[in-house]
């Protein structure tokens, strides 16, 4: 449950191949050229002379690197917010981050982004949910997918499309291909185009899960890529990635990574290689076997887009590239109230830890081109003086950014705590859990002790192990005895007390 982005990786096993879809729940990433990613990374991580601090970015090197990369700004106000805390993995987006190509039977391409969307919505956890969870259940997100898969609450999620048509690319006031953008829905709408569920967990989590390879070149007739240079350089750095975990080449000959379609080719021999070909012939082209031959495009054969390329070759970024505070100032603005405190407060946290002024300086010189009151905010926190200067106020709103936005009136697939101890009115507890289970929520029994109560209530968690923040609601049935037990446990109180805190519902 730390801060940070979450990885949503799809595997497509296709009649014409695998394609994968390698997303995140942020729909933008912190740099703009791939070759920055090693930087990124060793930023980001634990200090080399002291490999500290663990599952967090709070510290000089990381914010010395994002204060001296203005193109991060984007990403930070959506890692500083809300979004890097997810309620749950069922109730986050996914998006591809890159601009990719749809190419039609006529050749003819239109400029395309994919997304998730959560059925159940985008929902998160409050900061201090998030900190407890992270040493009372480390697991948590994991159980919480894996609970809900095993009880049939499977989660869904649509396909949906951004399209913009090759003529119409230079027209929108941004660059396409920037990785640090997004696309505004007010601009370009989302088209749904299909659902996936997620309806059983793997038999085995290292066959399936830690052995499956992902790869954005993964793709199969009909998409193609941009020209978006930190997709560029992920074509590469994914398949390295691969050879350094896997040990050989031969990753896509296990279960999890094969394709369904057939493949025909001459690749042979290697570590963990158990598909050789039979007979004399392992090259092409050959006139003595006549195949396997290439497939033309006419007969499923993939063929590349074939964009134009002119210009001089430098290491440079185009000067479209060169905004790096309008979007971020886009997605604030978007926001609520109570979200755009929640980044506040996010920066405090992370910027009390930077010991360095400088950093601090130049950090809320960057926030003040976003928002001014933003960096004041967090500039009396941090014992600062706050930068004067204009903000990207003119960045305006756009819809689809807010969390508040989206689905929040459901209460299937959620958790709810039914308090209890021996004296409760066991008619109570059947009634709301059957209510509950009829709308599609799940409701345990937590009690001072495990156990049956009395009345024949069967108790699903003891406050040994069970704390508030695993859940999204709180009941408390009636019985005297019950309650007068319930308000003598500390525990019990603290519970009621935390829920109350952190805004979950309850009920008497």
């Amino acid at each position: 449950t730390a801060r940070d982005a979450r990885g949503f990786a799809t595997k497509f096993y296709t009649t014409e191949g695998i394609w994968d879809l390698v997303s995140n729940n942020i729909p933008v990433f912190f740099i703009q050229d791939a070759i920055k990613f090693p930087d990124l990374v060793h930023a980001f991580k634990p200090e080399p002379h002291n490999d500290m601090p663990q599952a967090s970015t709070a510290h000089n090197n990381f914010w010395d690197f994002i204060s001296l990369t203005p193109e991060s700004m984007h990403m930070v106000m959506w890692i500083m917010s809300d979004r890097a805390l997810p309620r749950s993995y069922r109730m986050m987006d996914g998006f591809g981050v890159h601009t990719f190509r749809l190419v039609n039977a006529e050749g003819k391409y239109t400029f395309v982004k994919f997304h998730w969307k959560p059925l159940l919505g985008v929902h998160s956890l409050v900061w201090d949910e998030a900190q407890q969870l992270a040493g009372k259940d480390p697991d948590f997100h994991r159980r919480d997918l894996w609970d809900a898969i095993d009880s049939k609450a499977y989660p869904e999620y649509e396909l949906a499309l951004q399209l913009v048509p090759e003529e119409e690319g230079d027209e929108l006031g941004f660059d396409l291909l920037d990785p640090t953008k997004l696309w505004p829905e007010d601009q370009i709408p989302l088209q749904r185009v299909g659902k996936l569920t997620l309806n059983r967990n793997p038999e085995n989590f290292f066959a399936e899960t830690e052995q499956i390879a992902f790869h954005p070149g993964h793709v199969v007739p009909g998409i193609d890529m941009s020209d978006d240079p930190l997709l560029q350089g992920r074509l590469f750095s994914y398949f390295d990635t691969q050879l350094n975990r896997f040990g050989t080449p031969n990753f896509a000959q296990l279960p999890i990574n094969q394709p369904k379609s057939p493949v025909n080719n001459f690749q042979q021999d290697g570590p963990m290689r158990f598909a050789n070909r039979p007979g004399p012939i392992n090259y092409a082209p050959n006139s003595l076997a006549g195949t396997p031959q290439e497939a033309p495009a006419k007969k499923e054969g993939y063929v590349h887009y074939p964009a134009g390329a002119d210009g001089v070759k430098t290491r440079e970024r185009s000067k479209t590239f060169g905004d790096h505070y309008t979007q971020a100032a886009l997605f604030y603005n978007s926001l609520t109230p109570p979200e755009q405190e929640h980044i506040g407060q996010a920066l405090t946290v992370e910027l009390s830890k930077v010991t360095d002024a400088k950093i601090k300086k130049l950090m809320l010189e960057h926030l003040a081109k976003i928002d001014q009151d933003l960096a004041g905010q967090v500039a009396g926190k941090i014992g600062m003086q706050a930068p004067k200067g204009a903000s990207a106020t003119r960045a305006g709103k756009s819809k689809g950014l807010s969390q508040e936005e989206g689905p929040k009136d459901s209460i299937k697939s959620r958790k709810i705590a039914i308090l209890a101890a021996d004296g409760v009115t066991a008619a109570d507890v059947k009634r709301m859990a059957t209510s509950l289970k009829k709308e599609g929520a799940m409701a345990e029994v937590v009690a001072i002790r495990l156990g049956d109560l009395k009345g024949d209530v069967k108790v699903d968690k003891s406050f040994a192990t069970a704390d508030s923040i695993m859940y999204d609601a709180v009941y408390v049935p009636g019985g005297p005895g019950s309650v007068t037990a319930l308000l003598g446990e500390e525990k019990a109180r603290r519970f009621v007390r935390q829920a109350y805190d952190h805004g979950s519902w309850g009920g008497l």
